[in-house]
């Protein structure tokens, strides 16, 4: 019983589930921030790699130290250092942007 064909199946069946709360876990922090889903051609927004993730980036680090929350302490931040807040870069210039209660935000 079981056989190369077996193991074949279930090797496919653990990466396959390994991998699904991962991708899900992307989705969930950028719905934390405003506009993270709409940021082309960076899925990965917090990571030195935003195209693939890898190791956090200081943006990534402060999300982290902020419990995974949009705050106003985060929102004027200037994570990268390039003199614009977080929230100017994100569109919400205002720190107005919460979590699940208003996705959109006036800028």
């Amino acid at each position: 019983m079981g056989g190369p064909g077996l193991r074949l199946a279930s090797v496919a069946v653990a990466t396959a589930l390994l991998a699904a709360p991962r991708a899900a876990a992307y989705k969930i922090f950028q719905e934390k921030i405003p506009n993270g889903g709409n940021l082309p051609g960076v899925p990965a927004l917090g990571h030195e790699r935003p195209d693939m993730g890898g190791p956090n980036n200081d943006f990534g680090l402060d999300f982290i130290g902020a419990m995974f929350a949009w705050t106003t302490e985060f929102c004027q931040k200037d994570s990268d250092g390039d003199g614009q807040t977080n929230g100017q870069e994100l569109g919400d210039p205002c720190c107005e942007f919460v979590h699940r209660k208003n996705a959109v935000v006036r800028w």
